[in-house]
C-alpha cells in the first residue's frame, strides 16, 4: 500500500498518472468508505437495541443508580455514532473529483475526522462505558449483600478488564489507520 502510494506521488509530480493509477487511488478511497457506511450500519441497530434492551432488564425508573447508567451508556454509543457521520464521504464515481481542490480538502478533512475518532472520542466512549456499567452494578452487588471491599474488588476487575480490552481494540485500530489512511491523508496533501 505505501508502495502504491509513493509510486502515486512520483507520478502525479511528473504529471504521468494513469487511469489506473487514479483507479487504485479511488477504489482505496471507497473501501474506507464502504467500511464506515458498514459501521455505521451496525452502530444505528446496535444502539436503539442496546438501550431497549438496558432499560427492559433493569427497572430504570425504580433506581437511580440504573437510570445514570442507561444515560451514560446512550450518550457514549450516541457519540461514536455522530462522530462516525461525521467522517462520512460519498463514494467516489470518477477521477474528475479529484481535480477539485476543494474536494481533496474536504477528503482529507473526512479522513482526519475518522483517525480522529479513534484516538480520542474512542477513549472518552471508553470511560463513559465503564463508568455507566460501574454505576449499573452498584445496585446489583448491594444486593447480593456482600462486603464493600468485595464490591470494590469487582469494580476494579471490570474496569481494569474493559480498559485493557477497549486499549487493544484501539492501538489495533490506529494500526490500521496508520498503515491505510494516514498514507492517503499525506498522499491527498501532496496533490494539493
Amino acid at each position: 500500500m505505501e508502495k502504491d502510494i509513493k509510486n502515486w506521488q512520483n507520478l502525479w509530480k511528473e504529471e504521468k498518472s494513469t487511469p489506473l493509477d487514479l483507479r487504485k487511488l479511488i477504489t482505496h478511497l471507497n473501501k474506507i468508505e464502504k467500511k464506515g457506511k458498514l459501521e455505521r450500519i451496525i452502530l444505528l441497530v446496535a444502539v436503539p437495541i442496546t438501550i431497549i434492551v438496558l432499560a427492559t432488564l433493569l427497572p430504570v425508573l425504580s433506581n437511580i443508580y440504573y437510570s445514570i447508567s442507561i444515560i451514560l451508556i446512550s450518550f457514549a454509543m450516541m457519540m461514536i455514532l455522530i462522530q462516525s457521520y461525521r467522517s462520512k464521504y460519498s463514494l467516489i464515481s470518477n477521477g474528475a473529483e479529484l481535480n477539485n481542490n476543494k474536494y481533496i480538502k474536504y477528503l482529507i478533512h473526512k479522513l482526519k475526522q475518522r483517525m480522529l475518532t479513534t484516538s480520542r472520542y474512542m477513549w472518552l466512549y471508553t470511560f463513559l462505558l465503564v463508568l455507566g456499567i460501574n454505576v449499573g452494578y452498584i445496585d446489583i452487588l448491594q444486593k447480593f449483600n456482600i462486603s464493600i471491599i468485595v464490591r470494590i474488588i469487582i469494580h476494579l476487575i471490570f474496569t481494569v478488564l474493559m480498559i485493557c480490552a477497549m486499549y487493544y481494540s484501539i492501538e489495533k485500530r490506529k494500526k490500521e489507520n496508520n498503515n491505510g489512511i494516514l498514507p492517503l491523508i499525506d498522499f491527498l496533501e501532496n496533490l494539493n
